[in-house]
């Protein structure tokens, strides 16, 4: 309790003593952010209250910068324990990160804790996202050289963060981008021709009793895209995943699998109307700094992730949209008959313009998107210890959504929005289990009123309807923005089609937000739907949970 409370004195002053204040010739900024939940019993769902109901998330960032030098560090503290849903490995208080770097003209050095990405991140990527749980920062060091402005060299080495620990494994990579274009014309600025390669190295000691165990990985890319004036755009990247042992059920496999992925962006934009294809094929792409971590059904916490991988599809935004949704299936399912996944999205906006029949005075605009994808067969052998595939081996389907959205503003205060969605959803394979396939409709009206430029209304209707799974949901969602400060809501999403009465729920949520400059605090009280929490295609479980949420995030 004295380290809450003394987390809780440091929340409310650290903004009055670092808000941008200058030492010594440099400057402080920083941070804090604090989610806390009070975990209640609900009978209904069949949520029985931890034996520590109080959890919290918590995190204070420091930097420092002076002239071309910075240093900065990240302390997090989980107490009692971290909110639910999240590692078990977060169980503590501490500093979590920290840096130095120094940036001049051409070279820029950092060591400690660093963030990364390799061309799309098909090889390599780091990042932080509190909201899902991910902090795979590389701890070591990092040197990025410009010898000129059109050409960037990169190189790294370190260990990947795994909790509050690094992982068993050591991560070395080395990068190199140039535009083609302005290296024979500085001066042509209309069209750009960006090739890149990249080589990531993996090593981790093994002591077990298999001879000649792969202890080295080497994964290589190449990357070439285009882009100019005329609005046309395309992207592509290869990446080779070096042989590594599988595991299956905990047992790390005797045949050791090479894997590969194909990316392809093809896309025209201009005034008023653009459209962007993706192709992506991955066979066998997970990759994991530590090999135990490799097992993808056991690593529910994302935990260790080397390369980026999220589902190409539409992002949702709208709380029955986001009840069915994909996750990318990179590995290999010996009992399934897959290797990977194949599919690709097409991505379409056009805006009426005003004064037209579908304009109207203020324009309408609309979006249309859909995404397919599938798993790439693979035949295995008897003993289910080596696999053959075709390039383009189109398996068993896992997901398609098909949607277009409605963007109409009707006068200077009313604007609505309306959705549609076409689902197809293979729960089985994105969930694990032995679920059958899911074919969803959701319906979404988003109605907003502006009464001036900081008070507004804004009203959702929701409908979801499906013969499988839980069946059909209803939900409505009401907020009122009083002023630039004040914020107001309450919803409820209900499943009223269930086959189950007893399983009939109301998630009820209802709460506000009071901000003021760069302070946020926000209270919540209701029901958490249990299901994957998605952030830019990569995707947490969260378990159903009832109680009160307090967040606090402030900038400095």
């Amino acid at each position: 309790m004295k380290r809450i409370n003394a987390f809780a004195v440091l929340s409310l002053f650290a903004p009055a003593l670092f808000g941008q204040i200058e030492i010594g010739g440099g400057t402080f900024s920083g941070g804090i952010e604090s989610t806390s939940q009070w975990y209640l019993d609900d009978e209904d769902l069949d949520f029985e209250q931890p034996n520590d109901p109080f959890r919290s998330n918590n995190y204070i960032r420091l930097d420092y910068q002076h002239g071309k030098f910075s240093a900065g560090l990240q302390y997090e503290a989980y107490l009692p324990s971290a909110l639910l849903g999240y590692s078990e490995r977060l169980n503590d208080n501490k500093i979590a990160t920290y840096y130095v770097n120094y940036k001049g003209e051409q070279l820029d050095i950092t060591a400690g804790n660093f963030y990364e990405q390799f061309g799309n991140g098909l090889i390599l990527r780091s990042w932080e996202d509190r909201q899902i749980g991910i902090n795979n920062s590389i701890r070591g060091l990092r040197v990025a050289y410009t010898p000129n402005d059109f050409t960037t060299i990169k190189g790294l080495i370190g260990k990947q963060r795994l909790g509050f620990e690094t992982t068993q494994g050591t991560l070395g990579g080395i990068d190199v981008e140039t535009n083609i274009v302005r290296m024979f014309n500085k001066d042509n600025f209309k069209h750009s021709v960006i090739a890149g390669v990249s080589y990531v190295g993996q090593h981790e000691d093994y002591t077990g009793p298999v001879e000649d165990f792969p202890q080295n990985i080497s994964n290589y890319s190449a990357r070439l895209g285009y882009s100019g004036s005329s609005g046309f755009y395309t992207n592509f990247e290869y990446v080779y995943k070096g042989e590594q042992a599988a595991y299956f059920s905990g047992i790390p496999t005797e045949k050791y699998y090479d894997g590969n992925a194909l990316l392809v962006n093809l896309g025209y934009s201009t005034r008023g109307f653009g459209i962007n294809t993706t192709f992506r094929r991955m066979e066998n792409m997970g990759m994991y700094s530590q090999r135990d971590l490799s097992e993808i059904s056991a690593n529910v916490y994302n935990e260790g992730i080397v390369n980026y991988l999220p589902a190409l599809t539409r992002q949702h935004d709208y709380l029955l949209t986001n009840i069915y949704v994909y996750q990318a299936q990179p590995g290999i399912n010996r009992e399934k008959g897959e290797a990977g996944e194949i599919g690709g999205q097409v991505d379409i906006f056009y805006n009426f313009a005003k004064g037209t029949f579908l304009g109207g005075k203020y324009g309408t605009k609309l979006a249309v998107n859909g995404s397919y994808w599938n798993g790439l067969n693979a035949q295995f052998n008897e003993s289910g210890d080596e696999y053959t595939t075709d390039f383009l081996d189109f398996g068993r389907k896992f997901f398609h959504d098909v949607n277009f959205e409605i963007n109409k503003k009707w006068t200077d205060k009313f604007s609505t929005i309306f959705t549609y969605m076409h689902q197809y959803y293979n729960k089985g394979i994105v969930e694990g289990g032995n679920y059958s396939h899911i074919i969803a409709n959701v319906v979404v009206g988003d109605f907003l009123y502006k009464f001036n430029s900081n008070n507004s209304v804004r009203f959702e209707l929701q409908h979801l309807q499906t013969k499988r799974d839980n069946k059909n949901w209803a939900a409505a969602l009401f907020e009122y923005n009083m002023n630039q400060r004040w914020n107001f809501y309450m919803g409820d999403s209900y499943n009223y089609g269930n086959d189950d009465k007893s399983k009939r729920h109301h998630y009820y949520m209802v709460g506000g937000s009071y901000t003021k400059e760069s302070t946020r605090v926000a209270l919540n009280f209701g029901r958490q739907r249990g299901g994957l929490i998605c952030v830019g295609g990569v995707c947490r479980y969260v378990p159903e949970n009832s109680g009160l949420t307090l967040s606090l995030v402030k900038t400095f």
